[in-house]
């Protein structure tokens, strides 16, 4: 850094008051409250300890609390600052992922939850053993689990990035901090410590969200200055209906990219999985999926408001521009202390927030990819039948690895490009795939092993090479996305600015690229909200081909509960397994007559 750079950011921190023990006492307050719920499930409790306690809740789990989980294990620190980051640069285009979130919950509970709760087993992936073979288990379980590894390092760099901004810790201190206690209380409680630690943490982040934005919004002229001075500045917009399907975020893009992406997430995402199995019965899985994308959409809506606050705050003297902050995902810890530091222990709530969610994500993520890898690779290649003990013990171990293994890929994604493109990209490659694999099993009755093998395949190197190029070219320089105008016109008069120019121009049109060489191949250039929609569209077309070509899959052996209930007419009903479980609502009676009463009729009924 340019000894000219360090007096601008001397200049600004002079302004804006110091991260001091209240702050660190509000800010390790939430650390500990977080551990002490793993400990106390883990080591306080009478709880049995079996596979079915440590992963599933024992099945008794609460609808408010697993709720709450949801919702915060979908909002990481990336929707925290990359969104107040992404409006701020970009406009609100994006907010349009909130009515894609709602078309995936309506997919969800219409299709895709009727066939997965009665599935019943730890593993989601367990789904994809009984509709094809075993090796397109293997394939699903692998592509989740090494997006998920791949996703939690930018969860975790998120508050990292935050915490420094606003105490100067250093990186590597900071990220295997945050990593140790996420692993701590996870590997001791299990689904019950996650689920709600999960609860109290979304309570922090709900809290300062709304502190931010009131008090940001108070010292800008109120939200009617904020919409006025956004509009001017071309930050709202949410109908660019241009099918350029080349431009960063148009209409079609958020629409068609996150509703593919968000169905993954609710409907096959092991950890989602995990939370709706954990309940009592359908009815509440149903009634809990509403709440949580009720509670996305607020946290969502929250987060774009604040982004046009900070554009209202910051518009004429660009913190980036000025080298204040290194990366515009700094912006919202920067604003935060700008305008929340005179009020004590706000801003360590705020950090507490950001915080917060990514032990929520990295949780929920760490317990899923426990119970995917020992119930899909390790258990069945173990010589013996592993009692309770010996299970919980494994999977503890995973929790343990993988923790290690995403706390040192942190600092890879410290080396890449904004923090919510990165985000999306990352699970764009797999998010279509997932998306497809379980949707051409339920579907299509005559879809086969060998069309869902080959379709996976297909959609995953296409995603990939298409990803990779993009990412390749731009960090060459080859081609862009610059944001939106902002200017440094009117920094304060005592504030020495780098050289540069005094405004910053961005695109003449929502995400338009400025620039674009001519070696860059036409799909390089692609909507990376597009990734999803690519490999849904590249797999099931290949998928369908190879079933049809290969002979399809035969009727007569295909179990109907297996397809969503509106096409279960197309197989034969005296497929039905006789081995199949009852619903699992009738495992959750405690009365012992009833059990027995509901069991005797379902055995006559069959």
């Amino acid at each position: 850094m340019s000894s000219n750079e360090n007096t601008v950011i001397e200049n600004m921190s002079h302004q804006i008051p110091d991260f001091n023990w209240f702050e660190y006492t509000v800010f390790f307050g939430m650390l500990g409250a977080s551990a002490f719920i793993g400990v106390y499930f883990g080591c306080l409790t009478s709880a049995e300890n079996t596979v079915k306690e440590y992963m599933l809740g024992g099945r008794q789990m609460p609808s408010f609390p697993v709720a709450l989980s949801l919702t915060a294990s979908f909002i990481s620190g990336i929707t925290l600052l990359g969104i107040p980051a992404e409006t701020y640069l970009y406009g609100t285009q994006l907010y349009l992922v909130s009515p894609a979130i709602v078309i995936s919950l309506i997919l969800l509970n219409i299709f895709y939850l009727p066939v997965l709760y009665n599935l019943g087993t730890t593993s989601l992936f367990e789904y994809l053993e009984r509709r094809f073979n075993t090796a397109t288990r293997c394939i699903g379980s692998l592509l989740n689990t090494i997006s998920l590894l791949l996703y939690i390092p930018v969860v975790i760099y998120v508050p990292a990035l935050a915490f420094n901004q606003a105490t100067g810790m250093p990186m590597h201190i900071l990220a295997p901090t945050v990593c140790f206690i996420c692993i701590f209380y996870t590997t001791l409680g299990g689904l019950k410590a996650v689920v709600w630690s999960d609860a109290l943490q979304s309570m922090f982040t709900l809290v300062s969200l709304v502190a931010v934005m009131f008090i940001g919004a108070s010292t800008v002229g109120g939200f009617g200055n904020v919409f006025e001075i956004s509009e001017k500045g071309e930050r709202i917009e949410l109908f660019n209906f241009d099918p350029d399907p080349f431009q960063r975020n148009t209409f079609w893009t958020v629409m068609f990219g996150s509703t593919i992406t968000w169905t993954s997430y609710l409907a096959l995402n092991p950890g989602a999985y995990q939370r709706y199995i954990a309940l009592p019965s359908y009815r509440q899985a149903k009634i809990v999926s509403c709440a949580m994308v009720l509670g996305l959409i607020v946290l969502k809506s929250l987060s774009t408001l604040i982004g046009l606050v900070i554009y209202t705050k910051y518009r004429d003297c660009d913190p980036v521009e000025t080298k204040v902050i290194q990366k515009v995902g700094q912006i919202l810890p920067l604003f935060c202390m700008d305008v929340a530091g005179i009020y004590r222990g706000l801003t360590g709530l705020f950090l507490s927030g950001v915080v917060s969610t990514a032990l929520s994500t990295m949780s929920t993520s760490l317990n899923s990819v426990a119970a995917t890898l020992f119930e899909d690779y390790i258990k069945p290649l173990l010589p013996w039948k592993p009692n309770d003990k010996q299970s919980n013990f494994i999977m503890k171990t995973i929790v343990i690895v993988a923790g290690i293994i995403s706390s040192a890929l942190v600092f890879v994604v410290a080396k890449m490009g904004t923090i919510m493109q990165t985000a999306v990209t990352l699970n764009g490659v797999t998010s279509g795939i997932t998306l497809f694999i379980f949707s051409f099993g339920m579907f299509i009755p005559w879809a086969n092993a060998k069309g869902a093998i080959a379709g996976s395949v297909a959609g995953l190197l296409a995603v990939s090479w298409i990803a990779l190029g993009g990412q390749i070219a731009a960090a060459r320089g080859d081609f862009g996305f610059p944001g939106k105008e902002t200017t440094v016109e009117h920094c304060p008069a005592n504030m020495t600015l780098p050289e540069f120019n005094s405004t910053r121009f961005g695109n003449p049109g929502y995400g338009t690229q400025v620039f674009v060489a001519e070696s860059v191949p036409l799909l390089y250039r692609i909507s990376y909200l597009y990734f999803p929609t690519v490999g849904l569209l590249v797999s099931m077309i290949v998928g369908l081909t190879v079933s049809i070509v290969t002979g399809g899959q035969d009727l007569a052996e295909l179990d109907p509960e297996l397809i969503v209930p509106q096409l279960r007419w197309l197989v034969p009903h005296s497929n039905k397994k006789t081995t199949t479980k009852a619903p699992i609502e009738l495992y959750h009676k405690i009365n012992t007559n009833e059990i027995n009463t509901v069991k005797l009729k379902h055995n006559t009924e069959i």
